[in-house]
């Protein structure tokens, strides 16, 4: 049988890794479940709003387990499934994954905007300004002023 190359220890170390430091940012360390609904909350609302080539670059640099949670429910579409204008539509959109995907009413203790910054915050560990600053360019105005102010 040939070397694939394929470690699922390595993938789900780097998986925990990740999703312990972002709990820990986002204030609940102990919540890893939580997390992991809040950050595909956070990223289906982002790559549902952004062309499919650049969905599948942010892809690339993320550790397995997560190239599988963001890539998990895309289709091919030659204009994004999203098409909120404001902050308040996509924090209603990032709420809205998190009902869809199980999480009841947890208090976070910090805003929407505080959540999505600190969620995307966390993809610099992965990817290089230049590629988040992709990202920021195909959000709309308001999102755009939002994440190049904190990010």
């Amino acid at each position: 049988m040939a070397n694939s190359n394929i470690n699922f220890e390595k993938f789900a170390k780097e998986a925990n890794s990740y999703i312990n430091d972002l709990a820990k940012d986002l204030g609940h360390p102990e919540e890893k479940d939580r997390t992991m609904i809040l950050w595909r909350a956070v990223m289906h609302t982002i790559r549902d709003r952004i062309h499919i080539g650049e969905s599948l670059q942010i892809a690339n640099p993320l550790p397995m387990i997560f190239k599988g949670v963001y890539l998990e429910g895309l289709s091919y579409s030659e204009k994004p499934p999203l098409d909120y204008q404001t902050l308040e539509e996509m924090k209603n959109q990032v709420k809205k994954h998190q009902n869809m995907y199980g999480e009841d009413e947890f208090s976070w203790s910090k805003s929407t905007d505080e959540l999505v910054l600190i969620t995307m915050n966390s993809l610099k560990r992965f990817m290089s300004e230049d590629q988040l600053d992709h990202i920021k360019d195909q959000m709309p105005l308001e999102v755009k002023k939002m994440l190049k102010e904190s990010l």
